[in-house]
């Protein structure tokens, strides 16, 4: 039996609002995440950062040395990076010195910040690494012009408390004890730096970023492995060197390449006051992993000095209203 004309056209046309509503829907979850993709990225990231010390520890565990074992995982990524590389090496070039002084001092703070938690205590390490929110500050003043808030000041003076109890304050001049607490330090420093550039060279394909980042970073690493004091490998066996070889190349492929994937890509979009604040959560992370992995103890200084420092971070949002959506 067929139906009336005046129904057949309703019910179509209630069909057709259907799928136009569900299509605005759809469009609004993609364009969600497309606005919100820097964010996912940059706090993917601190996973992989907050456990990059795992890896390494375990290379030199089982008899690879820190020279061998991270220099080569950085070498590794280099070389599958290259023959693409090769194909666009005039698009690289045409980045110009910029994208040159981000994958330097990218490169720089990441072989810092490996290399001192492999050596040093992986919580004072990351603690004195995300001061990065007191040196992002700073830079983003003089560097972009960005305006010191009362927000930014309360982040400078938290973080800079933070770092003064960890140091002992109580103990005379307030300095880095070991070769490690100075490369958590430096290693903060020049990541703030570094997002300063990537920021700047935001409209560079990200490839041609991540690839001149590791031109530098295997030399950078193997260089700072050679200052005193670095942890001794354990004794080689076959066994312990084949599972040495398996996670230099789990690091190379599922810790190096992703995490300088999404720190360049959400550093890109992201001012960098804004990238530090998102990573804090590395901190939660890398304590947590330290503390249940390794038999470091977690002293009432470190837990002062990182409470203060993650309050710095969070100063950023403390009274600020989100954004209205545009109407």
């Amino acid at each position: 039996m067929a139906l009336p004309p005046g129904i057949v056209y309703a019910r179509a046309g209630k069909v057709e609002g259907n799928i136009r509503a569900e299509g605005t829907v759809t469009s609004s979850v993609r364009q969600g995440l497309s606005d919100n993709a820097p964010t996912l990225a940059i706090v993917a990231s601190t996973f992989m950062w907050g456990t990059l010390w795992i890896p390494l520890r375990q290379m030199t565990a089982a008899g690879l040395g820190e020279a061998t074992a991270s220099t080569a995982s950085f070498a590794l990524c280099l070389l599958l990076l290259l023959p693409f590389a090769l194909l666009r090496w005039r698009r690289i070039l045409a980045g110009g010195w910029p994208v040159l002084v981000a994958g330097f001092f990218m490169a720089l703070a990441i072989a810092l910040y490996a290399e001192g938690m492999v050596r040093g205590e992986v919580a004072r390490v990351i603690l004195l690494f995300y001061l990065t929110p007191v040196w992002s500050s700073l830079l983003g003043r003089v560097m972009l012009g960005e305006p010191i808030t009362v927000r930014r000041v309360a982040t400078i003076l938290l973080g800079l408390s933070g770092m003064l109890v960890i140091f002992g304050i109580d103990t005379g001049i307030p300095l880095p004890s070991s070769p490690a607490d100075w490369m958590g330090l430096a290693a903060g420093i020049t990541w703030a730096i570094c997002m300063v550039y990537v920021n700047r060279t935001a409209d560079r394909p990200i490839f041609d970023r991540i690839f001149v980042q590791f031109i530098f970073l295997a030399p950078a690493f193997y260089l700072l492995t050679q200052i005193p004091g670095a942890r001794e490998a354990a004794s080689v066996t076959s066994a312990g060197l084949g599972a040495a070889w398996v996670w230099l190349i789990a690091f190379a492929l599922f810790w190096v390449l992703p995490v300088v994937w999404l720190s360049i890509f959400g550093g890109s979009r992201l001012d960098p006051g804004r990238v530090a604040i998102f990573l804090m959560l590395e901190i939660v992370i890398g304590l947590t992993s330290a503390a249940l992995l390794t038999d470091e103890i977690l002293g009432p200084r470190e837990l002062i000095g990182a409470a203060l420092i993650m309050l710095a971070s969070l100063a950023e949002f403390v009274g600020k209203r989100p954004a209205r959506a545009p109407v």
